[in-house]
């Protein structure tokens, strides 16, 4: 199914201008006379999403394509930003600490939105590779968003949809080499951010090329960490806040800590070596040095707008490294894909967790100078292998078929400190002696996944311009996880252990499941300019075991701290979703260009976020079922000859369907409660205008903004119960689970953009107004005295809790780019 009228022309200013918002529709290319009528003829814009080369207005998905152009003119440097411009994605910003980003599709979640969160319904691909990386959008050909199940089309299991970024590739043809850099300022920060970088192609042979580039990113961050100890178990963190040479006795202030400092690289080895064979060797690389949270505590502890409480700064440093080969084999029928790749991430990191155990009330309140803080170290691998074929002959028929497997290993190690606790044990509840590295828990987790499936389409055009389309997946998932937990600062004080013993208790816990997915979908060409689509897709989120190892009887009898699994909290099922969608992709009018789509997701056997009963350890579990619907417009309308105006704007209504026991902690949460980490309404606006200056040099101004109503922080937000039944006494309670509804915000911004032969310059404005608007909170106001005006809840020697805060977003920043083509 093809429309011709949307074959491309040569780009004018105008539709320079109008790639810089790139949309899933065709671009306009030109507002001059280009056929008999007078009418402007818009651009094809081809992605691969539907595993062929199509227009993507001829593919009867939600699909997005973000191009590289627009990705640099408004600095989209990363998947937070490209959500912006995806209507139905959500991506939750915490700032450079978080190493992946938590991606929700269509209010598909459960989970608060603080650490640990992670909705995992997203499947992130760097070409055909599966990778869960905030991936810096750098020398990109584009980024492919495809929202709703994609499992018949692609390797990995995607419930919620597929995000494709797609590198530039070497080109053997031509030597090109391109440098870049930026300066900026941000309004809360004492430095300047920089980066900069160089892309450099050239070719070896006629048939063999290599492509390489390389980046830096240094951002100075804007949070100031004013309330850390100087030395560990030694200070108080809770010192006379009214006397200030108390203060200064026990605390220093860190400028700017939640600053950044990422480098990365690609390398792509392309061989060209029959008329029908080719070849792509590609290696990736990128280091991050994250600094502590995007957080602030006002609430908490009375801190201001961009401060954090917390006691410990809190570094994270995270390296993702990716060896991939490709072959690309053009067999006359078909075309055969087959990838390979090597996948290694490593992560070392700090948090405060004095909250946390001061939580799990255990006396550490009565040692007047506790702190404490955790490091983890993890590493995991992954091998993966594909091989897909696509149909290229003439014919109604038209299949794709695949083979996919993804073997998937981590070892993880998390430890907490107590420095200098063991005295104050020793000196006053009787202790035997002292535990010299301070270790008072250490967890332990080895995780072997192996995911594989065989899916495919297939397609009949019935006529000219109605097609219909049928998909299956059958899928197989095996996970087998040993874990265990230590205490030993207990061990080595209370019962005499040697004192460097660590004693961990491991258990293994073992799961699989496989099962099938279908997909039917029916297009028609409704007019010359316009499709309509309907499709209906299951997708399926893998189920498994928890690393918490199961209870013996002999723990489930004992009275003293458990850390373990009930029998019925190491399983996690599968959670499946029916998608329902009709949509439209087309013209209205001459100029004004639209893709929209209407949907209903039938979600059940969630998989939530929950604890342990036996030590309240973070597990995942099942629960309830729940429903999305909505509706998703994405546009792009040319005003004039020079202006054009692109927007998106998506509408979601989540909420359960049924009631879910215990979901927010011992709460209840009933049927109705809307879920959270989405907005029922948001969107953006991009106003382009393009015109010429200094004999006929491009000049491309641009101001826009992105919008969204408010989001809540967990499953019914505010609206609490109206009580619940404590299990221990059997009390009535006050159903007060702490949820809160996080405002809506709106944020501007503004470019003007030189194109000065070779040279680019850039002049920008983010977050043009300033806005102060809040992306997330860290646990719920639960923590607080007073929901409304706080302070965190005090325990013992007047410690604070400050384990709520609210994630912030970047302050205005003003800033310059420069790119240089040789």
């Amino acid at each position: 199914m093809k429309h011709n009228n949307y074959l491309g022309l040569k780009k004018s200013h105008l539709a320079l201008a109008i790639s810089c918002a790139a949309l899933p529709m065709p671009h306009l290319a030109s507002a001059q006379a280009t056929d008999t009528e007078n009418k402007p003829v818009f651009e094809e814009v081809v992605v691969t999403g539907s595993r062929r080369e199509e227009n993507v207005m001829d593919i009867p998905i939600n699909i997005s394509a973000v191009g590289g152009e627009k990705i640099e003119d408004l600095r989209l440097d990363s998947i937070a930003k490209i959500a912006y411009y995806t209507p139905g994605l959500t991506v939750v910003d915490r700032g450079p600490r978080d190493e992946s980003p938590d991606i929700l599709v269509r209010g598909l979640n459960t989970g608060g939105l603080g650490p640990g969160f992670s909705s995992s319904t997203v499947a992130t691909y760097l070409g055909d590779i599966p990778l869960q990386v905030d991936l810096k959008p750098i020398d990109l050909e584009r980024v492919e968003v495809l929202i709703g199940p994609q499992g018949t089309l692609y390797g990995q299991g995607t419930m919620g949809g597929a995000i494709r970024y797609i590198p530039a590739k070497a080109d053997p043809s031509e030597f090109t080499a391109t440098v870049r850099s930026s300066a900026s300022s941000n309004a809360q920060s004492s430095g300047l951010g920089s980066e900069y970088g160089a892309t450099l192609n050239f070719a070896i042979t006629d048939n063999l090329a290599v492509r390489v580039n390389a980046d830096s990113i240094q951002d100075p961050g804007f949070i100031d960490y004013n309330y850390v100890v100087r030395e560990s178990g030694v200070s108080n963190p809770d010192p006379d806040f009214s006397n200030p040479d108390d203060v200064a006795a026990n605390l220093r202030q860190v400028k700017d800590a939640n600053g950044e400092d990422t480098k990365s690289g690609r390398i792509n080895v392309r061989w060209l070596a029959t008329d029908w064979l080719e070849a792509n060797l590609w290696h990736y690389y990128q280091d991050t040095k994250a600094e502590g949270r995007q957080l602030a505590h006002q609430l908490s502890f009375n801190t201001g707008p961009y401060e954090s409480g917390m006691r410990y700064e809190e570094p994270n440093h995270y390296t993702n490294k990716l060896t991939s080969i490709e072959l690309i084999g053009d067999l006359g029928f078909a075309q055969a894909t087959m990838v390979y790749g090597q996948s290694e991430y490593d992560e070392l990191g700090q948090r405060d967790q004095t909250d946390l155990l001061l939580d799990l009330d255990y006396g550490y309140d009565s040692f007047p100078s506790f702190s404490a803080y955790t490091r983890e170290e993890v590493k995991d691998k992954a091998d993966t292998f594909e091989l897909r074929m696509s149909s290229q002959h003439e014919g109604p028929f038209k299949w794709v078929a695949g083979y996919f497997q993804n073997e998937y290993q981590s070892d993880a190690i998390s430890e907490e400190f107590t420095p200098f606790f063991d005295q104050f044990v020793v000196d006053n509840w009787g202790g035997v002696q002292l535990r010299p590295d301070n270790l008072e828990y250490i967890q332990l987790t080895d995780i072997d996944e192996k995911e594989s499936a065989f899916y495919g389409e297939l397609t009949y055009d019935i006529t000219d311009t109605l097609s219909v389309t049928g998909g299956y997946r059958r899928y197989k998932f095996e996970t087998d996880i040993t874990g265990g937990f230590g205490l030993p600062l207990f061990e080595t004080v209370f019962l005499g252990e040697p004192q460097d013993a660590i004693n961990v208790d491991l258990g293994r816990n073992q799961g699989e499941d496989e099962g099938d997915l279908f997909k039917f979908n029916v297009a028609w060409d409704a007019t010359a300019n316009g499709m309509v689509y309907f499709t209906y897709s299951q997708g399926y989120r893998n189920g498994g075991v928890n690393s918490v190892p199961e209870c013996t009887a002999e723990q489930i009898a004992s009275d003293n701290q458990q850390l373990c699994a009930l029998s019925d909290e190491v399983l996690i099922d599968p959670d499946k979703i029916d998608n329902y969608e009709v949509g439209y992709k087309g013209l209205v009018g001459d100029r004004l260009s639209v893709s929209t789509a209407l949907y209903y997701i039938d979600w059940t056997d969630l998989q939530v976020a929950t604890t342990t009963t036996n030590g309240s350890l973070p597990i995942t579990g099942n629960g309830s079922a729940a429903v999305s619907q909505g509706f998703e417009l994405q546009g792009s309308w040319l005003i004039s000859d020079n202006l054009d105006l692109a927007f998106t704007y998506a509408y979601t209504d989540a909420e359960l369907t049924e009631d879910a026991p215990g979901l927010v902690g011992p709460y209840d949460v009933y049927a109705g409660a809307r879920l959270p980490g989405h907005a029922e309404h948001q969107g953006s606006l991009n106003l382009n205008y393009t015109t010429t200056v200094l004999n006929g040099y491009d000049l491309d101004l641009n101001y826009g903004l992105v919008f969204a109503s408010d989001v809540y922080n967990m499953v019914g937000g505010p609206e609490d119960p109206l009580y619940m039944i404590d299990e221990d006494s059997g009390d009535i309670l006050a159903g007060d689970r702490g949820g809160e509804a996080i405002p809506g915000y709106a944020v501007h911004h503004m470019s003007a953009t030189l194109r000065l032969d070779k040279w680019t310059v850039q002049a920008f404005a983010d977050n043009l107004w300033d806005k102060y608007y809040i992306t997330g909170t860290r646990t719920s106001r639960r923590n607080l005295q007073d929901e409304n005006n706080g302070p965190g809840i005090e325990w013992g020697n007047g410690f604070t809790q400050r384990s709520y805060g609210q994630y912030v977003g970047t302050p205005r920043t003003i800033g310059a780019r420069f790119t240089y083509e040789f």
